[in-house]
């Protein structure tokens, strides 16, 4: 296993997303992982989302900026924001073990 699957599997234990629709999203949130880590917020979870859902409904109602969606919409991303900043210190600390 390499460390994007890992990251991605320390991802899914917290998100619980396999076997559902929204699995895809594993691969963005990894890449903030990488990215943005524990600086992450919950608009850069939207834009990731945006990115996916753009793949699989371009039609949806909430693909628009980040501070035009409402406050309980824009909440929705925080349990995914602190998934992406738990992974994040794992890996910073060096506790990103490969199984």
């Amino acid at each position: 296993m390499n460390y994007i699957q890992n990251i991605q599997n320390l991802l899914e234990k917290e998100l619980k997303m396999k076997g559902t629709p929204y699995e895809g999203l594993l691969e963005t949130y990894g890449l903030l992982v990488l990215i943005v880590g524990e600086n992450c917020t919950n608009e850069n979870i939207h834009d990731a989302w945006s990115i996916w859902q753009n793949k699989t409904q371009p039609d949806h109602k909430s693909l628009k900026w980040f501070n035009e969606l409402t406050k309980d919409v824009q909440d929705l991303d925080e349990p995914y924001r602190q998934a992406v900043i738990k992974v994040s210190k794992l890996t910073n600390k060096g506790e990103l073990k490969y199984e």
